[in-house]
């Protein structure tokens, strides 16, 4: 039987994306060479990552590299103890279930880890037969209880609970049907072909409380340690400290951009912060309260170089946690369809398609990235005249940032060595899902390493906001199963859902009025539903609007003075100070494109959203006849609100009311956005 064994070309993406042919050939070079091709970048990136931004203030990064010829034998000790055994490096390979990768590369990391000294999570898919035979894993607690028994629990070094992970915090996960096959099924204990939906929460779990008992429980039933593994919200830092307190041994924290089998589009790019705003606050926070000593802080998210590793742990991690760079080590090529089980890489395809991944050689490829990551992060210790790796860990003061903002060095705690901005933008054409607009349905992806404005261009200021989501401290709504309320109120009259129709053609104006939406047009059967019949005024997006009475709509098509946003937050705040926002309707229209744009300017403080770029990009399609014209335009409708549904339940949030002018429920990643939107930083 022919078995894959060897590198296929990265894919080629329409936008530049995070996981660059430069950073996959970093890896690859590692796994080939068992060496880095560099331990520090020469120069901070003025785009990017803060990690990409950062530099250890007293290195030099040409004299490190040179270091790497010789890192092996360099006196320095870069170990770990986890929980008893000693780790060579301080590297969790991250929770990769069995049914999201196909077995063999399941096998391939836990025998690596187990080999080169580091430790794996096995994920939520149960407990592959090949995989139990390692030592060095750590067993999964998730909201689905997938293959749950004791021989799982007893497996391995420690148990994680799972309530979130970075590429989709706050929803639960999702594996799709058609890669459940029997093996799947057998070991999930479900049905063979159903879709394996994680719920959103852990119906058991509302609370520290709840998970202070948990934690107990599983700490009793196993002797082992227990984590708790959690997305980087935005308010990460009460999340952190009530898992402390709680009495877990540690936590897991899984930045935005994170990789993962399948998540919804809107999802992946707009919920979370990235790691490396995380763990500063999370480190400083756990001091404060006192919480900090002997619990294991792990953090991951876009990870892949020695560079990063150390970088993290200066900011206040023990451990990093890889999850995408060890699939790259190994064949990943980046081509985001882990999720139709057609990996050409055979690393997330179904289970028995052929061909199969090589077990010895990917265990052989992952074990010299580590030992690579090893090397490198010697090679940094021993510069900094450091012994052990204890003496780098919350470090921040080793630290510059460089071409960012004021704020964002106060809020990670580092010293600001050049000025700049977080975000950078391209223009582009996003291109309209096709599940979208013929199905209705949320679109899917597979693999992370996109946060827009971040680590992918952004094309507007709206881009560098994310949304917040649950974790623990409150719960979550699974909108798949719960109720999540979207009816808004347009002078006493109800609409079924947020999302204004621009009247482009008879079938969308149709559509609209079909699905209880009000149409930016004429000729709706029932006058209320198009806002021509309506009283209102029409402005374009100026820093100065005089609230009143009524519906005004912000239109950006008009030009105006500032961003649709920046008009919107203002108009908001004006209308409140004055007393009268709930006598007036404030309607958002612009190149908007996603249920989780609607959410945002929701939160800044529009009623209703016309999101115009995802309608004149389908109007813009041919179709057989007007009735399917008619039923894209219905889906697209459908499926722009269900992913606002999925951003709402991820926060908790039941009612759409509850969240218009809510500014709480979003963090900006860049300073003067956060100023002119009236939005806090994330990690504030």
């Amino acid at each position: 039987m022919r078995q894959l064994n060897i590198y296929l070309r990265p894919a080629v993406h329409r936008v530049p994306e995070f996981w660059s042919h430069d950073r996959i050939d970093y890896v690859r070079r590692s796994a080939l060479e068992g060496l880095p091709p560099y331990a520090l970048e020469e120069n901070p990136s003025k785009i990017g990552r803060l990690l990409d931004r950062l530099a250890f203030k007293d290195l030099r990064p040409r004299e490190v590299n040179e270091l790497l010829k010789r890192a092996e034998s360099l006196d320095v000790d870069v170990g770990i103890d986890f929980f008893g055994t000693r780790l060579t490096a301080p590297i969790y390979l991250g929770d990769m279930s069995f049914g999201a990768l196909s077995g063999n590369p399941n096998i391939a990391i836990a025998k690596a880890a187990t080999e080169e000294g580091v430790v794996a999570g096995i994920g939520e898919g149960g407990l592959h037969p090949e995989v139990a035979k390692y030592k060095n894993i750590v067993v999964q607690w998730a909201s689905a209880r997938f293959g749950m028994d004791m021989a799982l629990l007893k497996a391995g070094l420690a148990v994680n609970i799972k309530i979130g992970q970075g590429a989709k915090p706050g929803i639960g996960g999702h594996l799709p049907g058609k890669k459940v096959t029997k093996i799947i099924a057998e070991l999930r204990k479900i049905p063979e072909g159903s879709e394996a939906l994680s719920p959103a929460p852990h119906h058991d779990i509302y609370s520290i409380e709840d998970l202070a008992q948990r934690v107990k429980a599983l700490r009793d039933l196993t002797g082992k340690p227990v984590l708790v593994k959690v997305a980087a919200v935005n308010k990460i830092m009460y999340v952190a400290v009530g898992v402390a307190r709680s009495t877990a041994e540690g936590i897991i924290i899984d930045g935005a951009g994170a990789g993962t089998g399948a998540t919804p589009v809107s999802v992946r790019n707009h919920l979370g912060i990235p790691i490396d705003y995380a763990i500063p606050v999370v480190d400083k926070w756990l001091r404060e309260n006192g919480v900090r000593e002997n619990f294991l802080v792990i953090g991951g998210g876009m990870l892949y170089s020695a560079s990063d590793l150390a970088k993290l742990i200066a900011l206040g991690a023990d451990m990093a946690n890889i999850g995408t760079a060890a699939l790259l080590s190994f064949g990943c090529i980046m081509c985001h369809s882990c999720h139709t089980g057609g990996c050409p890489t055979s690393l997330t395809n179904m289970i028995g398609a052929r061909p199969d991944l090589d077990i010895k050689w990917a265990s052989a490829m992952l074990r010299r990235y580590l030992r690579a990551l090893r090397l490198g992060l010697k090679a940094i210790l021993y510069a900094l005249g450091m012994d052990n790796l204890k003496e780098l860990a919350g470090r921040r003061d080793l630290l510059g940032l460089y071409y960012a903002d004021e704020s964002v060095a106060a809020t990670i705690g580092v010293d600001l060595l050049a000025k700049g901005e977080i975000a950078f933008y391209q223009d582009y054409v996003p291109i309209l899902p096709r599940e979208l607009y013929e199905e209705g349905k949320v679109p899917i992806t597979g693999m992370g390493g996109v946060v827009p404005g971040y680590t992918y261009p952004a094309r507007r200021p709206l881009d560098l906001l994310r949304i917040e989501a649950a974790q623990v401290t409150h719960p979550s709504v699974d909108p798949y199963r719960e109720e999540v309320d979207v009816r808004v109120y347009v002078n006493g009259f109800e609409y079924d859902t947020p999302v204004v129709v621009p009247g482009l053609e008879r079938a969308a104006v149709m559509a609209g009025y079909a699905l209880g939406a009000l149409v930016d047009g004429d000729g709706c059967p029932e006058p209320q539903y198009c806002l021509s019949s309506m009283p209102h005024i029409r402005l374009p997006p100026l820093k100065y609007i005089e609230p009143r009475e009524g519906v005004v709509v912000i239109d950006e098509r008009l030009g105006g003075d500032v961003w649709l946003e920046e008009a919107v937050a203002l108009l908001d705040e004006r209308a409140r100070q004055a007393g009268i926002r709930e006598k007036m309707t404030i309607i958002a229209a612009g190149r908007l494109f996603s249920g989780a744009d609607v959410y945002k300017l929701a939160a800044l403080g529009a009623d209703l959203v016309e999101p115009r770029e995802a309608f004149e990009l389908l109007s813009s399609k041919q179709a057989p006849s007007y009735a399917v014209k008619r039923r894209w335009y219905e889906n697209l409708i459908s499926g722009l609100t269900k992913e606002l549904k999925l951003a709402m339940g991820a926060g908790g949030i039941t009612n759409y009311f509850h969240m218009i002018g809510n500014r709480d429920l979003l963090r900006s990643l860049d300073g003067r956005i956060a100023e002119k939107l009236n939005v806090a930083l994330a990690g504030n």
